[in-house]
């Protein structure tokens, strides 16, 4: 049964303050705020401290920075198709596409021309690089606000689409040629990096422009993704909203100190870089979702089985076993004892099957509350339910707060004789659990020194523990037990 709402206890207004407190830490540790705040910080060092050069003199390590940057494009863009190809979504795909664009920019653009060309302050270098990138960031900045859509490519319209890409850099380097005498040279090669210490904008205004565009466009691709992120609870949009700060405040580094000296390496071309290993950083937690995905494509299956298993042995053998032991004297108390412990036995194991059955995508709200209800009638209490809806949570983490809160409620009425348990579940930027009982309560010190006791506390802490959670109990002899997970 479930009763009325006990009296708020003091330590509920304690609870609040955690959240509170956690939730600030969770804010704190946000990889898009980390990722702003050092970014500002780094360029405001650069440009207040003189002493901090901008620029190194480091040919080597130029063409190694555009290399690894349309090596890790290339790689990134791959790993996004393969996405796109499982989810069919637009937006993948627009993503895909323009990592695509700027690797193979980087590649014929910067990287090549790096190693074969002395110095990059030509017109054609200057204006193909530029146009090429961005275009590539309007269409990484369009990926960001895709609205959900499929898109079903044909063959014959995959192979176009890949074959687009080599069509559009020959089209901009075309465009460059025909109209390079009209196009102004980007940044004179006077003052050199070694004669200015602050910044200084010597470039045409066009390139100006053009870098304060691709800047722009990355603060509105980082706006968007991190709103994709908060919606969506998508770990790689998150990454890719990291991503494109680092690409803003590489645009503005340029900016602040124009770079066209292939053989110089500047701090904007450092900023790039991070751009790219923060996309390589959410093309490798895209991997490891996909794996845990077909780990759990795997569990099902395997619960299933043993479902079937359960079903067509077990379950069949428990029945056949009460069918006959029925026609046995029901009035010798040992028949009597054994009829009903098979009963219960096959109560169990039918209890196994639908737990085994149901599916791993159900609410946690409604898994929760039939566990809930289902233990503490068996256990003789009662069960107040407060559960918030639309949690998101894998299954491990559902089947964990599930196992933990029936645990937490047989302990409450087995040990601690308790009338009424208390069940919340909190959704918030962290997911909340908490299991107050109004039973005689206990010592957790005491109980966990026991080297015979304790078991049911250190497995509830070892399931949240497991799942990348945080566990506490809190109790005293004649005041109850309150148990918390937070997620």
């Amino acid at each position: 049964m479930e009763r009325a709402a006990l009296p708020r206890r003091e330590h509920e207004h304690v609870w609040g303050g955690q959240v509170e407190e956690r939730g600030l830490r969770h804010r704190l540790s946000d990889p898009v705020l980390i990722a702003a705040l050092a970014s500002a910080g780094a360029t405001a060092l650069i440009v207040l401290v003189p002493p901090l050069h901008f620029a190194y003199r480091q040919p080597e390590l130029h063409v190694a920075l555009e290399t690894a940057a349309a090596l890790i494009g290339f790689l990134a863009s791959y790993l996004v198709f393969g996405r796109f190809r499982r989810s069919g979504e637009l937006a993948d795909f627009a993503l895909g596409y323009s990592l695509s664009l700027l690797a193979c920019s980087n590649l014929f653009f910067a990287a090549i021309p790096a190693v074969l060309v002395e110095t990059g302050s030509d017109r054609f270098g200057t204006w193909t690089r530029i146009s090429s990138q961005l275009l590539g960031t309007a269409v990484f900045a369009a990926a960001a606000f895709v609205p959900p859509r499929r898109l079903r490519l044909s063959r014959n319209q995959a192979i176009g689409a890949a074959l687009s890409l080599p069509a559009v850099l020959a089209g901009v380097a075309i465009l460059v040629l025909v109209f390079g005498s009209r196009l102004p040279t980007g940044v004179e090669l006077i003052p050199t990096p070694e004669s200015s210490g602050r910044p200084r904008l010597v470039g045409d205004a066009s390139v100006l422009v053009a870098l304060l565009a691709g800047m722009a466009l990355y603060c509105v691709a980082a706006f968007g993704f991190a709103r994709k992120a908060r919606r969506t609870n998508d770990d790689l949009m998150k990454w890719l909203a990291v991503a494109a700060l680092f690409g803003a405040f590489a645009r503005l580094n340029y900016f602040l100190y124009p770079s066209l000296y292939t053989d110089w390496v500047y701090s904007g071309d450092f900023f790039r870089l991070a751009f790219y290993v923060a996309i390589l950083v959410a093309a490798a937690r895209e991997i490891s979702s996909y794996w845990a995905t077909v780990s759990d494509t795997a569990v099902l299956e395997e619960r299933r089985r043993i479902a079937r298993e359960l079903h067509d042995g077990l379950a069949q053998e428990l029945a056949f076993i009460g069918r006959n032991l029925h026609r046995l004297d029901g009035r010798d108390p040992a028949v009597a004892r054994i009829t009903a412990s098979s009963e219960r036995a096959l109560s169990e194991s039918r209890r196994a099957i639908d737990a085994l059955t149901k599916p791993l995508d159900e609410p946690i709200e409604v898994a929760l509350a039939e566990a809930a209800r289902e233990t503490a009638e068996r256990e003789g209490t009662s069960v107040e339910l407060a559960l918030a809806s639309n949690v998101e949570l894998d299954y491990r983490q559902r089947d964990a707060l599930i196992r933990i809160a029936c645990e937490a409620i047989a302990n409450a009425a087995r040990h601690g004789r308790a009338n009424l348990v208390r069940i919340s579940l909190v959704n918030g930027r962290m997911v909340h659990l908490q299991v107050v009982d109004d039973g005689t309560g206990f010592d957790p010190e005491a109980v966990t020194s026991r080297r015979d006791g304790g078991f049911g506390l250190t497995s509830m802490r070892e399931r949240a523990h497991a799942v990348g959670g945080s566990f506490d109990v809190r109790s005293r002899p004649g005041t109850g037990t309150t148990v918390e997970v937070v997620l």
